[in-house]
């Protein structure tokens, strides 16, 4: 069923102000006689996503005895404490409990006015500890006579974790207005090939390049790079953009595309004409200090204080100038700038309020006819604002991350957290699994033949944008047809059936149906660094016979029954199977000019 929802109200009955830190809507406590009943803690499967876009997503087991620093990078985790190493396991906003007996969802479906997080704690024996769910008022003041509300959080029970997790994503979205109904864009962004160097001439050679191929790649998104400071949007590095960002909006709509922009709105460089004018506009610590957000190259770069009459007027005059150049998808990056805790213009307006706040402003700016698309955000808060939203950490030419980093960029993490949030797909947001690399290994790219098509794979099978991150006009022709088999985009995420079991949830399934037949498109991923043999138990899929067609590998594979066995499954490689149920007519089995082996282009 739909469950029940909580929420707590808190009523200043007396005489003089009371400031609040935490409301605690649920604490379920083992010392008090609590008890969740889904059968053995140590087996429980605790589904975990961080604040913000590139924070890890994934489930673990609750008996591991390990806790994951969801978010390692200071950045990441300044926004509220996380508890004692080896003891809890928190989720910002929701979680599935997966046990033997049942699974239990604990999801905020508001999240406009706090942020707010689930924690399990297992006492040492692996026996359940406490179960709390919060939500942060960040030392807001309220007035005698007055009340504050938390956020409501959604209870229910229920035999599948993927149906709570997509019921959450539906509430949630439902109550906070989620914009649905856009089309799911497609284009080239210039940031995985020219990493800010790009010049105004690398994107011209680009969209000449993507006009040529004919492919629907609808935006061209120049990335950052072409401003002069953190900050600074409106003041365009004239080397690089001699004509200006305006004139370059014009080019690309007269070739028949439509101009894109990126910018990190709510940060400030400590360099930048923007901090220099008006220090008082950032964020600051206890000691009046700037709170920094990130630093590169030896620069901070601070959190700007939405909360600021000054710093909104500012915002929207800027945004309401880009979209007067013409560009149409506004890519917001570093949003969690605004969300960092510390001091600021309004101490009653908490850091979700600020973050929701400061998307008000743009979206009130480019208007209802824009693309905003989210990037390094605080998740809750923006729903309802945005259109699209990266749901995983950046891609990269490489694999693995260059250190043991969950949040740092690599093509395996970004996949696996795209995996682990495929539900808010067109619940929420449109989701962004951020650019697709297909570009050949002379070309500024490690990632093997293997490691390009499960990327390929993971990106084609979310539903969501396809953006090209290749240099168009050296890519390989070869190459170029991978991206095709993606376009245009099929808009219905695959369900991870195996989220639950597994870490890297290695089975990844997508109903098919069109007027003229139905299938499965059945993805089977090796995330090993070494070469293994995977078997796929056809019982779970309902059972049956299927004719099946390696779509990667582009050969019939026979009529198959009970198991499909993957003898020689390379490293990174995944096996894209099309499952067909035999039939009495001439039929069509499977098309290898998109993802989905027929559905769109048949």
């Amino acid at each position: 069923g739909p469950g029940v929802e909580a929420w707590l109200e808190v009523s200043n009955i007396g005489q003089d102000p009371v400031q609040l830190d935490e409301l605690v809507v649920l604490f379920v406590d083992a010392a008090q006689g609590g008890a969740v009943e889904l059968g053995s803690p140590r087996r429980w499967g605790f589904y975990q996503s961080g604040w913000q876009s590139w924070s890890p997503a994934l489930v673990r087991r609750a008996g591991d005895g390990t806790y994951v620093e969801m978010d390692s990078a200071s950045y990441l985790t300044r926004h509220l404490p996380h508890g004692p190493l080896g003891k809890e396991l928190a989720s910002e906003w929701a979680t599935v409990i997966a046990g033997e007996r049942g699974n239990l969802l604990l999801g905020f479906v508001t999240a406009a006015d706090q942020l707010a997080e689930i924690r399990l704690r297992l006492d040492r024996g692996k026996r359940f500890g406490a179960l709390a769910a919060r939500c942060f008022a960040d030392g807001v003041t309220i007035a005698p006579g007055q009340s504050l509300l938390s956020e409501r959080l959604m209870i229910a029970a229920g035999d599948s974790p993927l149906d709570l997790l997509e019921g959450y994503a539906q509430a949630l979205g439902e109550t906070m207005g989620a914009r649905r109904g856009w089309p799911i864009p497609t284009g080239w962004c210039s940031w995985y090939y020219f990493y800010g160097e790009n010049t105004a001439r690398d994107v011209l050679d680009n969209l000449a390049a993507a006009v040529e191929t004919g492919l629907p790649l609808e935006y061209m998104l120049v990335d950052d790079g072409y401003q002069t400071a953190i900050g600074d949007w409106l003041s365009v590095d004239e080397e690089k953009f001699p004509q200006g960002m305006e004139a370059l909006a014009k080019r690309i709509r007269a070739a028949g595309r439509k101009p894109g922009i990126w910018t990190a709105p709510f940060a400030a460089s400590s360099a930048s004409r923007l901090y220099a004018d008006h220090p008082d506009w950032v964020i600051k610590d206890e000691e009046g200090r700037p709170v920094v957000a990130w630093q590169r190259w030896g620069v901070d770069t601070y959190g700007l204080d939405l909360s600021h009459p000054a710093v909104q007027e500012w915002l929207g005059e800027t945004f309401r100038t880009i979209r007067g150049w013409g560009y149409e998808l506004f890519k917001v990056d570093f949003l969690f700038a605004g969300a960092l805790a510390g001091r600021r213009h309004n101490p009653n307006v908490t850091r979700a309020q600020a973050v929701r706040r400061g998307l008000e402003v743009i979206r009130e700016a480019i208007g209802e006819e824009a693309f905003l698309l989210g990037c390094g955000a605080p998740l809750g808060p923006c729903v309802g604002l945005v259109d699209g939203m990266r749901i995983g950490p950046d891609v990269a030419v490489n694999w693995h991350p260059f250190w043991s980093d969950l949040t740092f960029m690599s093509a395996e993490n970004a996949a696996r957290t795209t995996l682990a949030r495929y539900f808010a797909h067109g619940r929420l947001w449109i989701n962004d699994p951020d650019c697709v690399l297909v570009r050949q290994r002379d070309d500024q790219s490690d990632l093997t033949l293997s490691e390009m098509r499960t990327l390929a794979t993971v990106i084609g099978l979310s539903g969501g944008m396809v953006l090209s991150g290749d240099n168009l006009p050296t890519l390989a022709p070869r190459r170029l047809k991978y991206l095709a088999k993606l376009l245009p985009p099929y808009g219905v995420a695959a369900r991870p059936l195996d989220l639950f079991a597994r870490e890297s949830p290695q089975l990844l399934a997508l109903p098919v149906e069109t007027d003229f037949g139905r299938w499965l498109m059945l993805a089977a991923i090796n995330w090993e660094d070494r070469t293994t043999s995977t078997t796929i138990d056809l019982s779970e899929l309902g059972g049956g016979a299927y004719h099946v067609f390696d779509f990667w590998g582009e050969r019939y594979l026979g009529l198959v029954r009970d198991r499909i066995r993957i003898e020689r499954h390379l490293p990174h490689a995944t096996k894209l199977l099309l499952l067909k149920e035999p039939s009495d007519r001439p039929d069509l089995l499977a098309s290898t000019f998109h993802l989905t082996g027929g559905a769109v282009e048949v």
